[in-house]
């Protein structure tokens, strides 16, 4: 016999993750495709092979505390079974992983009576997704990686299309609409609109679903299994600047969330979920948003004007500001570092420090920023981070990967760093648009510059109303810098909101002048350096020459319209920032 690589992997990575319409189901399809994942390496790990990918020494017992990806990677040693075998043993694993947390739910009889048990059962055994290959290790550790995930790649791509089972006149599941609902639907006479009114209360409490909302067996599960603990929600980290102003200020308010109970607004359990750093108002930010209010009052089937005290203690403190950011970052030459590693030894000690940045994400986020991280595996990390908190963290999430692979890339004769994409969004989009806005904000940090170097941040702003607006620079040109800097003016009145409408209109002026030639450029440049000097004199309210002095090094790279815009660009998302610094730092004086 001989000793063979052998590389696994695990989904559907769309289903469990990216369909969710709550925070909870995001962050909860995530740690169902990491317990997943885990059971496949322990099932690998048990039947003698040796893991490089996650670490031997990484916690794979059953748990929400660490996270790990969904492709594991393992020698299998020449004197233990075939490979074919501990893939098959591997894939029952991960099936019945899925199964149990599927039957855990049935079991409980009070979201039973609400669920389809013959779809439930055609639907679950139709979720994972499990694919192997495996090569001869022989003597050259990087030709057989790369064989083995050439042929993992190809065998993804040849996935087992198994045509699912329909019902017609069934309808699909609101998440993603690929399988068809397990939710019962009204029986005869009963209105569409409102039969679930008789569902029981605490089956519409913990399933949370809207009036016509539908969820296949993915959905019910992300939704219910794992107990009745609630994640923060999006709400909830928009909220947090306001929470922090007002931190001692806020009894009469938590006062009412308590009267109201659970069933109006949910405690977030803080210390039992591992978010202590929400203790300061442990429940559900819709309470601290008034325009919300009536909404919940329908949920809760309550009478219209119950939340009116609450409604009356919020007013008195100021209004939240609603955005809140989506933070998605993904470290750049993963593969070609990978690829370097000379031996089976090496990539496993690379596994190792990718571990140790995922409990530092952790940290990073929740602990540093007050944030909510979803998911931190490898070099992935997905987060949801109050608006004033979303460059700092972005800034320490990059720095700190760099220190810890800096030495593994050197011994590989590689760089790796890590691009952040910021998307800011408000918190009633939906959930998946704003996944989909921190995707495309990865995208574009990641885009290579005119000498292929990624390392970049990017941030975009999506208002409710128009074109998201898009920045990005290398993380050397401290983009994260300038913007907390103009955040701050803005806030203290240094320089006026206006200034970036006043650039932009300047931009337009200088569209479409020549700058054939270095002297033409040189004219062009000085031009736009006297007018932003001049606006910014006319406008300025505060910190006299010294303002214009400080700016003057990005006056230096403001040389045409293009730039100019840029500029106007970075200074309307820095009003966003600002907004949130200054419900942030609210005084007892400025509330009344």
């Amino acid at each position: 016999m001989t000793a063979h690589l052998l590389a696994l992997t695990v989904g559907p990575v769309q289903e469990f993750i990216a369909a969710a319409r709550r925070t909870r189901d995001l962050w909860f399809g995530s740690h169902l495709l990491s317990e997943i994942s885990k059971a496949v390496a322990r099932s690998v790990r048990d039947d003698g092979g040796e893991l490089i990918f996650p670490h031997p020494d990484s916690d794979l017992t059953p748990g929400p505390d660490t996270n790990i990806a969904n492709v594991i990677v393992a020698v299998i040693p020449a004197d233990k079974s075939k490979p074919v075998e501990i893939a098959g043993t591997a894939k029952q694993s991960a099936k019945a992983c899925w199964r149990t947390f599927a039957a855990g739910v049935m079991k409980d009889d009070v979201i039973a009576a609400v669920i389809r048990p013959a779809i439930w059962t055609e639907q679950v055994d139709d979720v994972v997704e499990f694919y192997a290959a495996w090569v001869p290790l022989g003597d050259d550790y990087r030709a057989a990686r790369a064989g083995v995930m050439r042929l993992l790649a190809g065998r993804k791509n040849c996935r087992d299309f198994v045509q699912a089972e329909r019902h017609p006149g069934l309808p699909k599941s609101s998440l993603d609409g690929m399988r068809d609902t397990v939710l019962l639907g009204p029986r005869a006479g009963e209105d569409p609109r409102t039969y679930r009114d008789s569902w029981p209360g605490e089956a519409r409490r913990r399933l949370r679903v809207r009036n016509g909302e539908q969820l296949d067996v993915i959905g019910v599960v992300k939704r219910v299994a794992g107990g009745d603990k609630p994640y923060p929600s999006v709400a909830r980290v928009a909220a947090d600047p306001w929470i922090r102003g007002r931190e001692g200020r806020l009894g009469v308010v938590i006062a009412e969330c308590k009267r109201l109970g659970p069933a109006v607004i949910r405690g977030l359990n803080v210390y039992e979920n591992g978010h202590p750093h929400y203790a300061a108002f442990p429940y559900e930010g819709t309470a601290v948003f008034r325009s919300r209010h009536y909404e919940l009052e329908q949920e809760a089937g309550l009478d219209e004007g119950s939340l009116r005290p609450l409604t009356k203690a919020v007013a008195g403190l100021g209004e939240p500001n609603p955005y809140l950011a989506a933070i998605l970052a993904d470290g750049d030459n993963m593969g070609k570092t990978i690829s370097e590693l000379a031996c089976a030894d090496q990539h496993r000690e690379f596994s190792a420090t990718l571990a140790r940045f995922a409990a530092e994400a952790k940290r990073i986020v929740e602990k540093n920023n007050h944030g909510v991280l979803v998911y931190s595996g490898g070099d992935d990390v997905l987060a949801f981070v109050p608006v004033d908190q979303c460059l700092d963290c972005a800034r320490e999430l990059h720095d700190t990967f760099g220190d810890l692979l800096k030495a593994p890339a050197e011994k590989a004769g590689t760089t790796i760093t890590l691009s952040v994409g910021v998307a800011i969004g408000h918190f009633m989009e939906n959930l998946e648009d704003l996944r989909e806005y921190a995707r495309a904000a990865e995208k574009h940090a990641k885009k290579p510059d005119v000498n292929g170097v990624k390392d970049a941040l990017a941030v975009h702003l999506h208002k409710r109303g128009g074109s998201p607006i898009k920045v990005r620079a290398k993380w050397t040109d401290r983009l994260d810098a300038r913007l907390k800097q103009f955040a701050e003016w803005l806030r203290d009145d240094t320089i006026p909101n206006r200034l970036a409408a006043d650039l932009n209109r300047m931009a337009d002026v200088y569209d479409g002048w020549r700058r054939d030639d270095e002297t033409a450029k040189q004219r062009v440049k000085e031009a736009i350096e006297r007018d932003v000097l001049r606006v910014i004199a006319a406008n300025q309210r505060h910190g006299g020459g010294s303002l214009r002095e400080r700016l003057r090094p990005v006056l230096d790279c403001v040389t045409d319209a293009a730039a100019l815009r840029q500029l106007a660009e970075e200074l309307l998302i820095a009003r966003q920032i600002a907004a949130a610094l200054q419900v942030a730092t609210h005084t007892n004086e400025s509330d009344q």
